[in-house]
């Protein structure tokens, strides 16, 4: 860190409802329990509720989904934090990843099972998909999380088999239906650490981070952690996610993070994967606020910068000065895939949004697929009103910016770029494709969104079909012209584990240029 720049991180709570506190309105609703057909609350699965909109207040509205895990069904609730326990109730079919506590249970059924390898070398991992689950004849549903066993040493050459767990029943099923994975295939060869992450030792959910050069400061901004970030029941998280971000003490962006990320196996398979759950990464430094947020003296290194390893002593969110940039960082997994999380703020007002993708032995990845990351940008340059997108197409006569005034979707093309501004001011930035972004597929639907603002418009709520991103449901010609706006930026990551490409290994995302 140059020595006339510091960083400050201050612990801030968060606006909204904490997991305990719905528990306690759910218990008083009238028709939560009921319309779960539960007589004890204890037994549901119930997280926090954040506040939604820009500046919320006591009576901000709040989305939340409630989960009976024995009965496999979830309802909705939208409500106020003022009045929770009268929140409307709508069906859900959200169904969230297992919890840390139904793996540790479900692994436990799974190493006493007789079939299980006695060689004593298994590992127990989490594999891809997370949740396989069972349908009665009734049409009721058993809640089966899934759980991957790689043994390097299995004489056959099966060195990966994945399982479903029916925890209720304390049954394992070795050959679970709709599981597509060649167990013969070993691809990667970093050996997974287990299912058990460091434990979660609590720490604050979100942190204020100011960049200071000399008495100047350059950055101020909120910091959400992967495990606490939007959009979460329901939803699966954004990795590490920005809110209220000033340069210079201009805000420019009100919240920034990657609601969805899916991936997409030449032969069929999808997945939309979890971007709450955090694993183990190095980096070394001082913890400033407590367990999970560490300001590092050295570059934190993940599992891009350590290939050979799947381990480390740390968990959390990072964050590195180099002399020119602040780098904030996070290493997030679902099932054998890890994700670098990754923002850099230059201390010239560059924001460089980063993601990426890499992997644990497993039975799947050497297939050809895609890995796609939509970012979200609130862009509020000098608050939430009054901004303009304009579309710039480089060529030899550099054209005037020509204006966007309509809710739409956008590929890229060579020499195109775009830019939010305030209409008034004429401050804002241009968004300039990265040079590994791609161009979406079909399964990938397109590289930018121009929206109008709505708090709940935090992702597509997974509707598919395939897990395919669904932004296109926000599209209803609204005007962006003089608005408050979100761009929606994706980029597509191709993989070929035989026929690597040249970016392959590199982090993919766009440049933010300050105008």
């Amino acid at each position: 860190m140059s020595d006339d720049v510091s960083v400050i991180i201050e612990a801030v709570p968060r606006a909204g409802l904490s997991a305990e506190q719905l528990r306690q309105a759910v218990a008083r609703h009238p028709g939560v329990l009921s319309a779960l057909e539960v007589a004890d609350p204890d037994r549901l699965t119930i997280g926090p509720a954040a506040a939604l909109g820009h500046d919320p207040g006591e009576n901000a509205p709040f989305r939340a989904t409630v989960f009976d895990p024995a009965g496999n069904r979830a309802v909705e609730l939208r409500g106020t934090l003022d009045r929770p326990e009268r929140a409307e109730i709508r069906p859900s079919a959200h169904r969230p990843p297992p919890s840390h506590d139904e793996l540790i249970e479900a692994a436990a059924i799974l190493r006493a099972d007789p079939h299980f390898p006695a060689d004593g070398e298994a590992i127990v991992y989490r594999p891809m998909p997370p949740l396989a689950d069972l349908e009665n004849p009734d049409g009721t549903t058993v809640r089966r999380p899934t759980l991957g066993i790689y043994t390097p040493n299995e004489p056959t050459g099966v060195r990966h088999r994945i399982v479903a767990v029916d925890t209720a029943a304390g049954a394992v099923d070795w050959t679970p239906a709709g599981i597509d994975v060649r167990m013969h295939h070993d691809c990667e060869h970093t050996v997974p650490e287990g299912i058990d992450p460091l434990a979660d030792r609590g720490g604050p959910d979100q942190v204020r981070v100011r960049v200071l050069s000399g008495a100047t400061e350059l950055w101020n901004l909120l910091v959400v952690r992967p495990r606490a970030s939007a959009p979460q029941n329901p939803g699966v998280g954004s990795g590490v996610e920005l809110r209220e971000v000033r340069y210079r003490g201009r805000l420019v962006l009100r919240q920034a993070h990657v609601p969805i990320l899916n991936v997409e196996y030449e032969q069929g398979t999808t997945f939309r994967d979890d971007a709450s759950t955090e694993t183990r990464f190095s980096a070394g430094g001082t913890d400033p606020v407590g367990w999970g947020w560490r300001l590092c003296d050295r570059p934190p290194r993940t599992i891009l910068e350590r290939p050979d390893s799947d381990s480390g002593g740390f968990q959390g969110v990072a964050f590195h000065h180099d002399g020119d940039e602040l780098r904030i960082v996070s290493e997030i997994q679902a099932g054998w895939y890890r994700y670098a999380s990754d923002w850099r703020l230059g201390d010239d007002g560059t924001i460089r949004p980063r993601f990426g993708f890499a992997a644990t032995a497993n039975p799947m990845t050497c297939m050809v697929h895609r890995h796609h990351a939509y970012w979200r940008f609130d862009f509020d340059i000098e608050g939430a009103a009054n901004d303009v997108i304009e579309q710039i197409d480089q060529g030899p006569i550099v054209p005037d910016p020509v204006p966007i005034i309509r809710e739409t979707t956008r590929r890229r093309a060579p020499g195109r770029y775009w830019q939010v501004r305030d209409k008034s001011s004429g401050r804002g930035f241009q968004i300039h494709p990265g040079p590994f972004d791609d161009t979406a597929d079909a399964y990938g639907v397109s590289d930018l969104w121009f929206l109008r603002h709505h708090p709940a418009e935090l992702e597509d709520g997974n509707p598919g079909p395939r897990d395919r991103a669904a932004l296109g449901r926000f599209l209803n010609s609204e005007s962006i012209d003089g608005a408050n706006v979100v761009v929606w930026y994706a980029g597509h990551y191709y993989h070929d584990q035989a026929h690597p490409q040249p970016h392959q290994g590199e982090l993919i995302g766009p440049e933010l240029v300050p105008i």
